[in-house]
């Protein structure tokens, strides 16, 4: 199967997931053993979500406690950042020279 299957079967999966689940949010069975399967299977659902989110939520602060903090720049890196404008006149001379170069080297 490919990649494209697989998706479009997800694609549909989750779509109809996402429509029996608002199906039974909205219109729930009440009494007997359906409206306790109701109840359970919002509450699951829930807490779910909520601990994906916390999840996720405590993953980027484990990062953002275990990632060192960038050095700043010294001052020999900021003088090699050129004024725009200057960059392209310096490569342009650099093809120049390598033209030359060549030409020297067919020539001699």
């Amino acid at each position: 199967m490919s990649d494209r299957g697989i998706g479009a079967g997800m694609l549909a999966g989750a779509i109809v997931a996402l429509i029996i689940y608002l199906l039974a949010l909205f219109f729930p069975p009440w009494g007997g053993i359906g409206g306790f399967a109701w109840y359970i299977a919002i509450t699951v659902v829930a807490i779910i979500a909520v601990g994906a989110v916390c999840v996720i939520i405590a993953w980027v602060g484990y990062t953002l406690l275990t990632t060192p903090a960038p050095t700043p720049p010294t001052l020999e890196e900021t003088s090699e950042v050129s004024v725009e404008g200057e960059g392209e006149k310096k490569e342009e001379e650099r093809a120049e020279e390598k033209t030359e170069e060549g030409r020297k080297e067919e020539a001699g």
